[in-house]
């Protein structure tokens, strides 16, 4: 004990310090856990800066000596009975505890530590492969601007190596996931590590994906390139030939051969137009392609170059105007060579038909001698109106066409006004005695259209008969009906007596006085059964307007009657009274002979 006295201050020294010492390497034990076990994410450098100094004090915390140490001194304080002395035994009680509380925790986040170390250092082993992925994305998505076959080429073939760099690292890649997916089943795995498992799974496939869509981009535009450059000659050689085939376009003058020729080029040129358009189309289609990610230049460029396709296809569309042309032409020519053969046609027709006028019989069938001249006369009018329009649709066709089948229509148009004018000279000469009776015979022609019309409908009527009136004022219309009816019949005769005098003047009329006679017999006929008419009329209308007189007067005699309550004479109602009833009598005996 003396010893213990003797040395005291020194012990107690030692003892504070080593205390002291003792609770800061908890306090920095705990700080330390709760740094290292949690969900912050660290670089892998202040893991491992963090990781060695934990491990460094929990190497301290477990070293026996420590242990030993503070056994000895809550023994040494346990022998003691000093007041003064009991403070510090609860102090070291105190610390004993916690110590031995620790412990356990320790143990427990040195095991969390190494999972966590582990984690750590998944993390940088996958860092390489990462950067890797990530630089690789970059290249496939970084813009590109191949402007010809070789740019596109040279892309493809970098882009291949992107795909195979890719493709090299699926085994590295395959055994990291399954290695992260294992660690990310331990149970104190931190979450970071599973994040940073599925972003390397999706920074694989996306890295993957974007290579191969750019690889099938390229090639897309590989191909677009040697279509656009294949599809240049094909369309420049399609438009040559459209062009050669547009100069080519001629007029034929024979309008059989013209019809199908132009059935022949509408033929060519549809085909011609779809094959342009196809070709333009698909020219179009990759321009699309192309100009998706070539340069703003090449772009401007290749723009030009197919609007400048478009401007020459617009020979189809002069094609297709002078085609239609050419065929309205051919259908012209056509109508013109259709009147011209009739009128060559007709040339001797009417040649026939003078000389059968010349030799016509004479005056029995004078009638149809002037019908027959008036016919000739117009038929001459129609071709000599034919004639004017096949000279001018000559002119206007084949003037000035030095061509053998042009020349030959002219001759056939000139010959055909050379007969005609012939013709018509003698025609002239024929008509010229009859002229003033064409003349009075379209007038008595004119006046008989009208007549006869009437005279029909007038013999209709007189067929139909009178119809039985039922009252007298019914009768009294009919009656007014019956004299005008009578009146036209009888003004009729005025037109009759005109057409007598028209014909009169012709030189030969037999056959219109026939016609005169016929007229005038039938509205005879008509007059006199419409005179009977107007007597019978007369006569009913009179008998019952006496009946109608009488019934008036019986009326008043029965009202007057009736007024001062006295009868009339029996002998004057009785007299009345039979003459009613031969009134009555002989008025249905008239309406009974209608």
């Amino acid at each position: 004990m003396s010893c213990w006295s003797e040395n005291y201050h020194f012990i107690k020294e030692v003892y504070d310090f080593r205390v002291e010492e003792m609770n800061k390497w908890m306090d920095a034990l705990e700080e330390s856990s709760k740094k290292l076990i949690t969900n912050k994410v660290y670089t892998s450098r202040e893991f491992r800066r963090m990781r060695d100094q934990f491990r460094y004090q929990c190497k301290n915390l477990k070293r026996e000596e420590v242990k030993q140490w503070l056994h000895d001194m809550l023994k040494l304080l346990n022998q003691k009975s000093d007041q003064s002395l009991e403070a510090e035994k609860k102090r070291l009680e105190a610390l004993h505890q916690r110590h031995i509380e620790m412990l356990p925790g320790i143990e427990e986040n040195m095991r969390k530590v190494d999972v966590y170390s582990r984690c750590y250092q998944y993390v940088d082993d996958i860092t390489p492969l990462v950067k890797l992925l990530e630089e690789l994305r970059r290249k496939s998505t970084e813009e590109i601007h191949p402007d010809s076959t070789e740019h596109v080429a040279s892309f493809i073939e970098n882009q291949e190596a992107v795909i195979a760099k890719i493709e090299e690292k699926r085994g590295e890649f395959a055994q990291l996931i399954k290695r992260g997916e294992k660690l990310a089943g331990q149970a104190d795995c931190p979450d970071f590590l599973k994040e940073q498992v599925k972003g390397l799974s999706e920074l694989f496939k996306d890295s993957e994906e974007k290579a191969k869509k750019k690889l099938e981009t390229l090639k897309r535009n590989e191909t677009a390139w040697k279509e656009f450059e294949d599809g240049k000659v094909n369309i420049v050689n399609l438009l040559d030939q459209a062009d050669e085939k547009l100069r080519n376009i001629r007029k034929l003058f024979d309008p059989k051969a013209g019809a199908e020729d132009v059935a022949l080029r509408l033929e060519i040129a549809a085909k011609t137009r779809g094959a342009n358009e196809a070709c333009l189309k698909k020219l179009m289609g990759n321009v699309e392609i192309i100009c998706g990610i070539c340069s703003a230049d090449k772009k401007e460029e290749v723009l030009k170059t197919i609007a400048g396709f478009e401007e020459r296809n617009k020979v189809l569309d002069k094609t297709d105007e002078r085609i239609a042309k050419l065929k309205k032409y051919t259908e012209d020519l056509q109508a013109f060579v259709d009147k011209k053969d009739a009128s060559m046609a007709w040339l001797q027709q009417g040649e026939d038909m003078l000389n059968e006028l010349l030799k016509f019989p004479g005056e029995d069938k004078s009638d149809e001698k002037l019908l027959m001249t008036v016919k000739m006369q117009k038929n001459m009018e129609t071709q000599l109106n034919t004639l004017a329009w096949l000279v001018t649709e000559s002119e206007r066709l084949l003037g000035g066409k030095s061509n053998s089948i042009a020349e030959a229509h002219m001759l056939d148009v000139q010959k055909i006004k050379v007969k005609l004018e012939e013709l018509n000279q003698k025609l002239t000469d024929v008509c010229g005695d009859i002229s003033e009776d064409l003349h009075h015979w379209a007038d008595y022609q004119a006046e008989l259209k009208v007549f006869q019309p009437w005279l029909t409908q007038c013999e209709e009527r007189i067929k139909g008969g009178l119809k039985k009136p039922n009252s007298l004022i019914e009768a009294q219309e009919m009656q007014k009906s019956v004299i005008e009816f009578d009146a036209d019949i009888k003004s009729r005769l005025a037109s009759l007596d005109k057409m007598t005098e028209t014909v009169s003047k012709m030189t030969q009329h037999d056959k219109a006085d026939r016609e005169i006679t016929e007229c005038r017999d039938r509205r005879q006929a008509a007059e006199t059964v419409c005179c009977e008419w107007v007597q019978r009329m007369e006569k009913l209308v009179k008998q019952w307007e006496e009946l109608s007189n009488t019934v008036t007067e019986v009326q008043g005699w029965v009202a007057a009657a009736a007024k001062v309550a006295d009868d009339p004479e029996a002998d004057v109602v009785d007299g009345t009274l039979n003459k009613l009833k031969t009134y009555f009598a002989e008025k249905q005996k008239l309406v009974q002979a209608l």
